[in-house]
C-alpha cells in the first residue's frame, strides 16, 4: 500500500505534492491500525488478586498475566502467582509458593453462538501445566484449571472475576500435605489489541464443527534416566506404544489435539502398563512461508504438549507431565494424511520408581510413531 501511494505522489504536480505527502502523513497511521494481524493483536495484561485456600490455612495471593486471543474463541496465556500464608491452623506450616505456568483458554460462548462486538459480557474456561516452587525449598510441577468471566468497562479496559485450582503431587510439600490450592481473585484486564473484540480473521474457519480430525498410530518409547549408559541399554529399554487422538485446525497456523497413549514401558528391569493422556498445542509453520497455500502436501509441525501419566499398577498415583514433539505429515488428499512423530514426554522421577537420585528433568520417555489421521470436513478458511 506504502509503494502504490509514494508511486502517486511522484506523478502529481509538483504544486500538489505538498498536499499529498501531507495526506498520507495522516492516513498511514489509521491504516496501520486498522490491519488486522501482528504479534500484539488481540494481546492482553491482566494483574489481580484475592483470598487461597491450601491444605490446613487460608491466605492472599496475586497474580500477573500476559495473553493473547488465538482466535476469536481460543486463547494462550502465561501466567506468574504467588501465594502467602494468612491464617494457619492446626499443626504444619502453609508455606509461600510460587506457580508459573502457560494456559490454553476457551470462550465456548463464541463458538457455540458467535460473537457480537457490542456485547459487555464475556466467560471462558481453560486448563495449564507449569512449575511450582515453595519456601520450602520444594519443586515440581503442577496443573491448572481455570473459570472465569469479565466484563467491558470501556474500548480498552476490562473488570475480571476468576477461580483457579492448582494441583500438584501430595508430597509436594512436607509441612502442609495438600495437592490442591483453590484461589479466588478479581482484577483487571488491559487489552493491547487495536480490535479488542477479536474479530474473525481470513486464517480462521468460520464454523466451529469445520476441521476436525482424528488420528490413529503405532511406534515404540524408551525410559530415559541416569543410569542408562550404552547404545545396548537403550535398546533393551525399548517398549510398544499404541496412540489415538482426536482435534481440531483452527487457523492455518494453529491447531489442537487430545490424544491418548499407552502400553507398556521399562525402567530398570521393571516392566509395566502405564497410560498417557495429554492435550497439544501444534503449529504449522509453512502457512507463514506459503501463505498462498495453507495445505501443503509435506509439512513439519513442532508442538507443546500438556497432560497426566499414570501406571495401572497404581491407578491413584495420577503425575503431571509436559512434552515436546515434533509431526512430520504427507497430505495424500484432503482428507487423509500419513505422519511421523517423535516426542519427549518428562516424567517425574517417582513415576519410574528409581532408587538413583534424579531430578525432575532428566527422566522421561523418547516416544516414535508412525500413524494416519483423516479429516472430517476441510475448507473453511476465507
Amino acid at each position: 500500500m506504502r509503494k502504490h501511494c509514494l508511486l502517486l505522489i511522484s506523478q502529481c504536480p509538483v504544486v500538489h505534492r505538498f498536499k499529498a505527502i501531507l495526506l498520507l502523513a495522516l492516513l498511514l497511521p489509521a491504516c496501520a491500525n486498522a490491519q488486522v494481524g501482528g504479534l500484539m493483536h488481540n494481546s492482553w495484561v491482566a494483574l489481580g488478586a484475592g483470598a487461597n485456600h491450601y491444605g490446613n490455612g487460608l491466605g492472599a495471593g496475586f497474580n500477573a498475566t500476559v495473553g493473547k486471543w488465538l482466535i476469536s474463541t481460543a486463547a494462550l496465556r502465561g501466567q506468574y502467582s504467588m501465594q502467602m500464608p494468612m491464617l494457619v491452623s492446626g499443626e504444619g506450616t502453609a508455606p509461600t509458593i510460587h506457580y508459573g505456568h502457560v494456559d490454553i483458554m476457551a470462550d465456548f460462548y463464541s463458538a457455540l453462538k458467535g460473537r457480537n462486538p457490542s456485547d459487555q459480557f464475556r466467560s471462558y474456561l481453560g486448563v495449564g501445566v507449569g512449575l511450582v516452587h515453595s519456601s520450602t525449598g520444594d519443586n515440581d510441577f503442577c496443573g491448572v484449571a481455570i473459570a472465569g468471566c469479565d466484563w467491558k468497562v470501556s474500548d480498552d479496559w476490562r473488570l475480571f472475576a476468576e477461580m483457579s485450582a492448582y494441583v500438584h503431587p501430595s508430597d509436594f510439600n512436607h509441612y502442609a500435605k495438600a495437592s490442591m490450592l483453590e484461589f479466588v481473585h478479581l482484577g483487571v484486564i488491559y487489552d493491547i489489541a487495536n480490535n479488542p473484540t477479536r474479530s474473525r480473521s481470513r486464517f480462521e474457519t468460520q464454523r466451529f464443527e469445520n476441521d476436525w480430525f482424528f488420528n490413529i498410530a503405532l511406534g515404540t518409547c524408551s525410559f530415559n534416566y541416569r543410569g542408562i549408559e550404552t547404545f545396548g541399554q537403550r535398546v533393551e529399554q525399548l517398549t510398544p506404544i499404541f496412540e489415538f487422538g482426536i482435534g481440531k485446525r483452527l487457523t492455518t497456523l494453529w491447531q489442537i489435539r487430545l490424544c491418548a497413549s499407552g502400553l507398556y514401558a521399562k525402567s530398570s528391569e521393571e516392566l509395566f502398563s502405564y497410560y498417557n493422556i495429554r492435550g497439544d498445542l501444534m503449529m504449522d509453520p509453512m502457512a507463514l512461508l506459503m501463505p498462498a497455500k495453507p495445505y501443503c502436501r509435506f509439512t513439519a509441525m513442532p508442538y507443546l504438549s500438556a497432560g497426566i501419566v499414570t501406571r495401572l499398577d497404581d491407578q491413584s498415583n495420577f503425575l503431571f507431565s509436559p512434552a515436546v514433539g515434533m509431526q512430520l505429515v504427507y497430505r495424500a488428499d484432503k482428507r487423509n494424511s500419513i505422519y511421523l512423530d517423535a516426542r519427549y514426554c518428562v516424567t517425574p522421577p517417582r513415576f519410574a520408581r528409581i532408587d538413583t537420585p534424579q531430578s525432575i528433568y532428566t527422566v522421561g520417555m523418547a516416544t516414535a510413531v508412525i500413524g494416519y489421521a483423516y479429516t472430517f470436513s476441510r475448507q473453511s478458511f476465507r
